[in-house]
């Protein structure tokens, strides 16, 4: 594991923290797959699986390092963890085609995440944990349709996922302790919708909504009561569109543009929803320029990221109370430049 910087209370200024272990993983499985056509027109679809996973962490240890690599002290001393678990999932939906563009379709399934380990375990042998198996329950209803002689695409869905002991990493705010966590039970729900327009041979124009509700519905974080609060990178809109276009098509080349706009709604990173560390809602834009040589050996691109250099965060950790500050990842700031290429 990769040690880190950083000051934490208790001890001095500046301390080395490294971690290191031994992890070993194994996950075997049986699963089935079938489809049965009732009709010309509906088909059904299910399948099984059986999983068996086991796991074990060996050799964990946790140390605090002065700067020139000299040990202060052991915080977490050598420790073995180990699970074993088995599941049963499954799915099962239905296909019912409308015509040669229209597709209706349902699905239910029941998903499964083996327990985990906590990687991130530093300051406190509290931190040393197992995260439980999580599952899932999932339906959807949903459409894939194409029209005006398939030059344009709308496929659509809308879906709800009940969740039991999602895992998530929770940060301390005192002491910086990260511990690996099971929320009991928590739900999504929304749609989703995509669009596909080639408007002509040289056009073509791309959109799509989601749109999410998100809830725990029992859960305790930091002897918290998380329930109500909704869950961390969930924005309730995000829209992503743009275009592809072909402004020259010959002996001297292709040249073409292509541009793309995406917008989210304010979001958390994290379950306590604290508001000083809510994301108010951004949007983001870029392009390139494509240069394609006749032959396709040769192929040139000048592009941009984020070109209103908004400013945005990527994730917060709450860490005032134990430290007078926030941990912040900024999203990257407006980027430019230029790419060249060529096939062999």
């Amino acid at each position: 594991m990769s040690p880190i910087w950083i000051a934490q209370p208790g001890f001095p200024l500046g301390c080395l923290f490294r971690n290191s272990f031994d992890q070993l993983k194994k996950s075997y499985a049986l699963y089935s797959d079938m489809s049965f056509e009732i009709s010309d027109a509906l088909k059904l679809r299910g399948g099984l699986r059986y999983t068996k996973d086991k796991g074990s962490q060996t050799n964990f240890e946790s140390n605090a390092l002065g700067p020139n690599g000299v040990l202060v002290m052991n915080l977490i001393p050598p420790s073995t963890l180990r699970y074993s678990t088995n599941n049963l999932s499954g799915k099962i939906g239905l296909d019912y085609k409308i015509d040669r563009d229209a597709l209706l379709y349902a699905n239910y399934s029941r998903g499964y995440r083996a327990p985990s380990f906590n990687a991130q375990a530093f300051f406190d042998p509290s931190e040393l944990s197992i995260a439980k198996a999580e599952k899932i329950d999932a339906f959807e209803l949903g459409a894939k349709t194409q029209f005006a002689d398939r030059r344009i695409t709308l496929n659509a869905a809308i879906f709800h996922y009940s969740y039991s002991n999602q895992q998530f990493i929770n940060v301390d705010p005192a002491t910086a302790a990260q511990t690996l966590l099971n929320i009991p039970r928590s739900r999504i729900m929304g749609g989703e919708a995509e669009l596909t327009a080639r408007a002509s041979d040289m056009l073509t124009l791309r959109a799509g909504i989601g749109i999410l509700d998100t809830k725990i519905k029992r859960g305790i974080v930091s002897g918290v009561n998380v329930a109500g609060n909704t869950l961390s990178n969930a924005p309730s809109f995000t829209f992503a569109g743009g275009f592809d276009a072909t402004v020259m098509d010959g002996p001297g080349g292709k040249f073409s543009l292509h541009g793309d706009l995406s917008y989210a709604t304010s979001q958390y990173f994290e379950v306590l929803n604290v508001p000083r560390l809510k994301q108010r809602a951004y949007a983001l834009l870029s392009g390139h320029i494509d240069w394609e040589s006749a032959d396709g050996r040769w192929n040139a691109s000048i592009w941009g990221k984020n070109l209103a250099n908004k400013f945005y965060f990527t994730s917060r950790v709450d860490l005032l109370a134990g430290f007078g500050f926030d941990y912040n990842h900024v999203g990257a700031p407006r980027t430019y430049g230029i790419t060249v290429g060529t096939r062999f």
